[in-house]
């Protein structure tokens, strides 16, 4: 979308100030989306869902979350837990004078949108989480228990506890890194390897959907942030299993449709296919409308098939407030 088309401010939120764009109507009685990115991502993730939305007449907002880009980044890991990242949402809304809002997740996005359904039910109209599934509390398995038995101590969610490797990922070709990270679709040891990225000499080709100019723009923003912001959420996944353990069995009881690219490595992790479609997620999500598995695509989805999770959404999302004004198309 045009970059004149998004709005940028900073918002006091819940101790921390945020990055906030927006695209679309400014505020009055317009739907509004909340967009919710993972890592390593930015607000910028949701640029073509934006366009497409506020075109339909929904207004549009898509923060930085903590830790990352124009936001607050705390220093300490423990400031970045689930009760956090959700409080963070919460207090973002109420500063907008949002009482409810469609909720659009992605990746850690889709992990922190899980647990805002899951904890202020009251605030989301309905749920498009893309990429990850919800994750039920285990009682039995901490998270780290779980991705170290699944592939070693070199996975890069367990690397990513080690003191240092925010410093390791900084030091990389940051142009490369993204080039890289942004197009993978190996799992296991493999995926998101640092080792790896810095011994592979190819030449990387973009595909169509991703731009020298959407690369600069993430390799921009982290030079000057870095990378430990998002790192403290992985740090912080055995502590929210500690802090979530009065929330074990509780539902997810909002409207949700659920898409995720069967090239994708989060759909490929132990156990997850057989919990999309076996009726695990059902179950924990009992107001779960739809499943889309979405043939050839990867993990960055709406980005890689900007138009298809656009209509998606939207396709989704109408029915469910009937107030948007169509808009007004020419006749020539």
């Amino acid at each position: 979308m045009a970059a004149a088309a998004v709005r940028h401010r900073t918002v006091e939120a819940n101790g921390i100030s945020m990055h906030v764009a927006e695209a679309g109507p400014g505020g009055g009685t317009a739907p509004a989306v909340l967009f919710v990115h993972g890592f390593p991502e930015l607000w910028y993730s949701w640029r073509h869902q934006m366009g497409h939305l506020a075109a339909r007449g929904y207004r549009c907002v898509a923060p930085d979350l903590r830790g990352y880009g124009g936001t607050t980044a705390p220093p300490e890991h423990t400031s970045y837990t689930i009760f956090h990242l959700v409080g963070d949402l919460v207090a973002l809304l109420d500063a907008l004078e949002l009482p409810q809002v469609f909720v659009v997740g992605h990746d850690w996005g889709a992990i922190v949108s899980w647990n805002l359904c899951l904890l202020r039910p009251d605030r989301v109209r309905a749920l498009v989480n893309l990429s990850v599934a919800f994750m039920p509390r285990r009682p039995a398995e901490k998270p780290l228990d779980y991705f170290r038995g699944a592939f070693g101590d070199d996975y890069y969610v367990c690397r990513f506890q080690e003191p240092g490797v925010e410093k390791e990922l900084a030091s990389l070709d940051l142009k490369r890194f993204f080039k890289l990270a942004l197009i993978v679709q190996t799992t296991g040891s493999s995926a998101m390897s640092i080792k790896k990225m810095r011994a592979n000499n190819r030449e990387v080709t973009l595909p169509p959907w991703l731009s020298e100019e959407d690369i600069s723009y993430l390799a921009s923003v982290y030079a000057k942030t870095g990378f430990a912001g998002g790192i403290n959420y992985y740090r912080c996944f055995d502590l929210n299993w500690e802090l979530m353990a009065p929330w074990t069995g509780a539902k997810v009881l909002v409207p949700t449709k659920f898409i995720v690219g069967d090239g994708d490595l989060a759909y490929h992790l132990p156990g997850v296919k057989s919990y999309i479609h076996k009726g695990g997620l059902k179950k924990d999500v009992p107001m779960l409308e739809e499943v889309v598995v979405i043939k050839g695509a990867g993990h960055f989805i709406q980005q890689e098939r900007a138009e298809e999770i656009s209509d998606h959404i939207y396709n989704y999302i109408k029915k469910f407030n009937t107030g948007v004004s169509s808009p007004k198309l020419s006749r020539l």
